[in-house]
């Protein structure tokens, strides 16, 4: 069992070997996994919740600090 919370897996797009051969490391916040990633621009990444094994963040690491903005009500509106 792993010691930390948060496990990372990464590998280069279209070339994933699978389970634990594609394992980085485990940390204990999500913010701590993602500052151990090197910002590649083929690299991607899943952070996944030990507890619930559910992948909680993921894509390519070079924009692991994205956080998208919601557009205001109507901004996007195409009538």
């Amino acid at each position: 069992m792993p010691t930390h919370r948060y496990l990372v897996y990464t590998f280069y797009v279209g070339r994933a070997l699978g389970g634990f051969k594609d394992y980085l490391d485990s940390f204990e916040t999500v913010a701590e996994a993602l500052d151990n990633l090197h910002a590649e621009r083929n690299r991607y990444y899943q952070i996944v919740d030990s507890v619930s094994m559910s992948v909680v963040k993921e894509g390519l690491s070079i924009y692991k600090n994205f956080v998208p903005e919601t557009p205001a009500q109507g901004e996007w509106d195409v009538n």
